[in-house]
């Protein structure tokens, strides 16, 4: 794809994934607001552990077959049969085996309701592997607007069906069906959306590529699955099913934010880093623009919403789960890394180094299991202040890749990340004084006021001290609201 051609489509599917992960989060969350209000924290987490067996096959096999297939580059019709045929029998084994085991798992794990809960999310799961060629072929293509109204549409369906079951009183049930119709409904509009349709043909050398690349994707995926669920694993066997849903009401904050605001940017990171892995002076420059332009909108996001849990968790979901807000608070500073983390393992990814991150992930695994045991024992927020410290202290060795792998060194990085740092820290501390001076106010009031003075104080900074950020944040806004208009 020619230079411009290709800027044109980054321009689009960045759009288009900063819509649907806007709209979509926003559904999900008001969904999950107006459910809580009607389950108890129990319910919660319940549904929270099944919900890791789903986790679990997307981050350890479905990502891998995803990943081969969106770094091809190119359209390849005997690998996608292929990935579908594999991707389809790993959901129909997943399946069969959630139906014979859940008993089980629900006695080991001593949580009542868990395997009735498994068996019907076990649907969802299957479809997902359903699923998993045709979005990675629009994916690869850059098609963003079918994916953005699948899952649009899909979700709102889904949420729908879940909040009137709970208002009805169906407790458990109204967070299974809300998953199941999102799944059910997200499956028709994508295989209708999508052109690709699988032909009865398996090609054993396309397979033994997709498991030689997905082998270690899934390894990192595993690896991964460990890091983003460790928290939530050691909390319900050591603390209950209560207390792991008072912090997935915290971590679920947290996950939408993370998705609305950094995942959008980064989901054609993989595609578009691909397409340039053959021009690494290009490839160089823009990595470090996607870096510096998320971090100047995540960082200080996330940041703010650290200083300001203790009146979202009061105002959106009651005292009730005034728990959740030291949980909410530190891992909003671990998503603010995270959000720009993301770029490394693409890179890796698309420059064919999979066994990197896979390397990575697994240090990052081991130290979180094992600081979550020591931490579990001082409850829920210190397993998340154990988290957010660890990725701090271990981000480096994620960014080691780059420097290696593109021609820029370490400063060249960190520069791209000071000016929104230095816009945040500074936003922080002037907040610190400020909700200082307003101490005793409304939350209402004290939310409002902390959001609009941290806001301005940080447009001041980043224009004083990143000047060229601001002006490029705008270049591409305007550029890809134009590109939306012209492709709607």
């Amino acid at each position: 794809m020619s230079g411009p051609a290709l800027g044109r489509a980054v321009r689009s599917g960045m759009a288009w994934s900063i819509l649907e992960s806007w709209g979509v989060q926003l559904l999900q969350f008001l969904t999950f607001l107006v459910i809580a209000r009607y389950v108890d924290a129990t319910m919660l987490g319940i549904v929270a552990m099944a919900l890791l067996v789903g986790q679990w096959f997307q981050m350890i096999i479905l990502s891998g077959i995803s990943a081969s297939l969106v770094s091809k580059g190119t359209a390849d019709a005997d690998l996608d049969d292929t990935a579908f045929w594999i991707s389809a029998a790993a959901g129909a084994l997943l399946l069969i085996a959630t139906f014979l085991l859940a008993d089980w798992v629900e006695r080991t794990a001593a949580h009542q309701g868990l395997g009735m809960v498994l068996r019907w999310l076990s649907v969802a799961n299957f479809l997902g592997a359903l699923n998993v060629v045709p979005q990675a072929w629009l994916t690869r293509a850059l098609l963003m607007r079918p994916l953005a109204t699948r899952s649009t549409i899909s979700t709102l369906v889904g949420g729908l069906v879940g909040i009137a079951l709970a208002v009805a009183g169906y407790g458990v049930m109204a967070l299974v069906a809300q998953n199941l119709a999102v799944a059910v409904i997200g499956t028709i509009i994508l295989w209708a959306a999508c052109p690709m349709r699988p032909r009865l043909r398996f090609s054993r050398e396309k397979a033994r590529g997709v498991l030689f690349y997905g082998r270690h994707v899934g390894v990192t995926g595993a690896a991964n699955f460990f890091n983003a669920n460790a928290d939530i694993m050691v909390i319900g066997l050591a603390l209950g099913g209560a207390a792991t849903g008072i912090y997935t009401v915290g971590k679920r904050a947290l996950l939408a934010a993370n998705l609305m605001l950094a995942r959008a940017l980064s989901r054609v990171a993989l595609p578009v880093f691909s397409q340039l892995k053959g021009d690494p002076p290009r490839l160089a420059k823009a990595f470090l623009k996607i870096v510096s332009a998320t971090s100047s909108i995540t960082t200080p996001a996330f940041v703010g919403l650290a200083i300001i849990s203790d009146e979202f968790i009061f105002l959106l979901f009651g005292p009730r789960w005034a728990a959740a807000a030291d949980v909410m608070r530190y891992l909003s500073l671990f998503g603010a890394l995270q959000a720009i983390g993301i770029y490394n393992q693409s890179l890796m990814l698309a420059m064919g180094k999979p066994q990197w991150q896979t390397w990575l992930a697994g240090i990052y695994a081991l130290v979180n299991i094992v600081t979550f045991f020591f931490a579990v024992e001082y409850g829920m927020a210190a397993v998340a202040a154990a988290f957010t410290a660890r990725a701090y202290i271990l981000y480096p060795l994620s960014v080691w890749p780059v420097v290696v792998l593109l021609p820029l060194g370490w400063r060249d990085y960190w520069k791209a990340l000071g000016p929104s740092v230095v816009a945040s820290v500074v936003m922080a501390v002037f907040l610190w004084g400020f909700r200082f001076a307003l101490a005793g106010q409304a939350p209402i009031p004290m939310l409002l006021s902390t959001v609009i003075a941290g806001a301005a104080v940080y447009m001041v900074v980043l224009g004083l001290v990143g000047r060229t950020i601001v002006i490029d944040m705008f270049h591409f806004a305007r550029a890809g609201g134009k590109r939306v208009s012209s492709t709607s």
